[in-house]
């Protein structure tokens, strides 16, 4: 008679260990104890266990691969997440097939219709143009999981970031030095992360007795950043700060200034949110709200392997803001 495979279980029994700490030692991709990895590798060849795909994926009807939908994965924004998502879910002995929207909203709904047609367990979304609605008619037909993202449905799907207090911060920054006249380029206000940045702007102005001189709505690209630049340079009582709600429209509106002679922060202060690691080598380097992308998206996947698979890592569910002090402002 053919002997029954060992299972993870088994050999998580015999090390005294949990399934989540197995999983690691087998990937090796995250650091264990050298005794507790002596543990696992002796209960594995005890039990002469050997994961097998196929023959889990025909136990429990999972096929263990994981969509990552991204907006694009050229970007500075999207490519440390989906590192984070990559890493963390190797990790857990599973496998990531990427898929990019290009850009654009029906980009992305095709990059999910691909990957759900390819049997994946759930799903990491992380875009642009997909509304908090679609999301969530997508979480039904596939556990869907997000950073800095809401859903309606899915709060024990979600890693959260108080991006209110973040714009609170970058203009709170703006007006302790001294700045009254102050304005903000915000994202697309349908979406929560900008319309939450914009509102914590508004609430530091008021807390101040101020008002916020203008604001121009931006889509988060360098080219909207450079254009709403322009179009501020052309006033004749310009503001002497203002809120870009993400680095990339920052930069956009440094590459602006420079061209036209414009010294900042001296002519004017000039203040992001991210703080991708490019924004530390710009010239001036722009001072920004830091959003802890990699680790949130490391915790996106954690969530998910918690969810979907039932292997209980540590999951730290909510990020919040931190003022990084650099020469823009």
């Amino acid at each position: 008679m053919k002997k029954a495979m060992s299972t993870i279980s088994q050999v998580a029994t015999l090390a005294g260990v949990s399934k989540a700490t197995v999983s690691r030692v087998l990937s090796g991709v995250v650091p264990v104890k050298d005794e507790t990895k002596s543990r696992v590798l002796e209960a594995i060849k005890t039990l002469s266990y050997s994961p097998n795909q196929a023959a889990r994926s025909l136990a429990s009807n999972k096929t263990y691969t994981i969509g990552l939908v991204a907006s694009r994965i050229d970007t500075a924004y999207y490519g440390p997440a989906a590192s984070g998502v990559e890493k963390a879910l190797r990790g857990g002995d599973r496998h990531v097939i990427i898929a990019s929207g290009n850009g654009s909203l029906e980009g992305e709904r095709d990059a999910v219709e691909f990957l759900i047609k390819r049997q994946v367990d759930a799903l990491v979304i992380i875009t642009n143009f997909l509304s908090e609605e679609e999301i969530s008619q997508i979480n039904l037909r596939c556990p869907v999981f997000v950073l800095n993202q809401t859903f309606p449905g899915g709060d024990d799907h979600v890693i959260s970031f108080d991006n209110f207090a973040g714009g609170e911060m970058a203009t709170q920054y703006l007006i302790d030095k001294g700045h009254r006249k102050i304005a903000t380029v915000t994202g697309p206000l349908w979406k929560h992360d900008a319309n939450q940045r914009y509102l914590g702007c508004q609430k530091a102005l008021q807390n101040a007795g101020l008002n916020l001189y203008f604001q121009l709505e931006g889509n988060f690209s360098a080219n909207s950043g450079m254009t709403h630049m322009q179009s501020i340079l052309e006033r004749e009582d310009r503001p002497t700060a203002i809120f870009f709600a993400n680095d990339v429209m920052a930069m956009g509106a440094l590459h602006v200034c420079a061209e036209q002679g414009i010294k900042v922060p001296e002519d004017i202060a000039i203040i992001g949110f991210d703080d991708l690691d490019m924004s530390k080598y710009y010239s001036p380097s722009i001072t920004t709200i830091k959003l802890p992308l990699y680790d949130m998206a490391e915790a996106t996947a954690y969530l998910l392997l918690n969810r979907v698979y039932d292997i209980q890592f540590p999951v730290k569910n909510s990020f919040f803001p931190e003022l990084i002090v650099r020469q823009s402002a």
